[in-house]
């Protein structure tokens, strides 16, 4: 096994345990639909999870011909996958604890907006350093760089600070469309 396919593989699995798990609360929301209030929010906040599992497993894919296996690298995995995990197994509540997934986010949004953040910050330092690692020029990078970030971060910040759900969900709408065009 190379050694980039056995990163892949470590990636893919870390990945795929956030979509299974994004899955299950789906159909946990399907079977609760009677019994309690979903709204949009929730929903939202499962598709963003599992469009930037996609466009992070997409990303490492792309960047193969640089990618080695060491602690380094598994430490970027672990740093941009575990927060989608983390999200994806409390994206909501157990069935008996609360009526509304709404009234769920709001109690919880600045932990699951907060896990949103860590693969942000992570994914921006790990470019930043591969640019300066692999010598490029970084004149050309940084405007597609700023746009890339700067979309993530200027959708993630103001749902930190402002709790309404117009925000939120603005954030989140922004966010899914921004990370499905950088899929394409």
């Amino acid at each position: 096994m190379q050694e980039f396919d056995a990163l892949f593989a470590f990636y893919a699995l870390l990945l795929g345990l956030a979509v299974a798990n994004v899955a299950t609360a789906f159909a946990e929301m399907y079977k609760a639909r009677g019994r309690a209030a979903i709204g949009w929010t929730v929903p939202l906040l499962g598709a963003v999870v599992l469009t930037a599992a996609c466009q992070q497993w997409l990303s490492l894919f792309r960047a193969q011909a640089d990618m080695r296996l060491g602690a380094g690298e598994l430490f970027i995995c672990l740093a941009m996958a575990l927060p989608y995990i983390f999200i994806s197994q409390v994206i909501r509540p157990r069935y008996d604890e609360v009526a509304s997934l709404e009234t769920y986010y709001a109690q919880h949004r600045t932990v699951l907006v907060g896990a949103l953040l860590i693969p942000v910050v992570a994914s921006t330092i790990v470019n930043v350093l591969y640019i300066v690692k692999l010598n490029e020029p970084i004149a050309p990078v940084i405007p597609m760089l700023l746009i890339y970030q700067g979309v993530r971060f200027a959708c993630i910040i103001p749902m930190l600070i402002w709790p309404g759900a117009a925000v939120q969900r603005a954030g989140l709408i922004v966010l899914l469309a921004h990370t499905v065009m950088v899929m394409l």
